[in-house]
């Protein structure tokens, strides 16, 4: 017979030893692609387990995308990048494009699930989404004065925050800008609480220090208005 092609069977080396370590642990996509090779790795064994430790290093440039892609018991394949409980962590900044929203840098994994989940882009430009933004590298109370129309001028907007309370001015500033209209001329500073003998000093009766402050978190932050 002509244009056969031989079959070539694969017999261990005699004598071979084989390795004292077990096979490693392959994530899905480098398991798969082992099994395929099954016909390369009939001496793997003695060989410290080469194909497997290659399949491996291989398997991992695609981990990722099969860890979404496949379907499993949870859900359908992909279903878990667009579920903000079962997202995994890398991919949260690509789903918060779906709801309007930038994960701010250096949030921590549950923060960057909170930030997504309260839908603030969609208040983009309020006081409360202002005031959000402003918070999330303050500590303390997290005290933040907004006052609108400032000097009676609809398009100046002043922010303040408790310089305790500030541990980078310049972060916060970052912040508060995320959210702030575009038009509005921002003034944002840091400065220090109240104190007894300041109220003193300034104001001679407790109705005049009424007439000043609209409630206790501007009396606190010595802001008048």
């Amino acid at each position: 017979m002509t244009n056969v092609r031989p079959v070539h069977v694969y017999v261990p080396v005699a004598g071979g030893v084989v390795s004292a370590d077990p096979p490693p642990t392959l994530e899905s996509f480098a398991a798969n692609l082992y099994a395929s090779l099954a016909p390369l790795a009939w001496v793997d064994d003695q060989v410290e387990w080469s194909l497997a430790k290659f399949s491996g290093a291989f398997g991992e440039m695609f981990q990722a995308v099969e860890d979404v892609a496949r379907d499993t018991p949870e859900g359908p394949g992909w279903s878990a990048v667009v579920d903000i409980t079962r997202c995994p962590s890398g991919w949260l900044g690509w789903l918060a494009q779906f709801v309007g929203v930038s994960v701010p840098v250096g949030l921590a994994e549950s923060q960057a699930r909170a930030y997504i989940t309260s839908h603030d882009n969609f208040k983009r430009g309020t006081p409360a989404a202002i005031r959000t933004a402003a918070q999330l590298h303050l500590t303390g109370t997290k005290t933040v004065l907004i006052q609108e129309r400032l000097g009676g001028d609809a398009y100046a907007l002043s922010v303040y925050t408790l310089d305790v309370e500030t541990p980078s001015a310049a972060q916060t500033l970052a912040d508060v800008l995320t959210q702030k209209p575009g038009g509005i001329v921002l003034t944002y500073t840091r400065g220090p609480a109240n104190t007894y003998a300041a109220m003193t000093a300034g104001y001679s009766t407790y109705a005049a220090v009424a007439a000043a402050f609209s409630n206790y978190t501007h009396l606190a932050a010595n802001q008048p208005g």
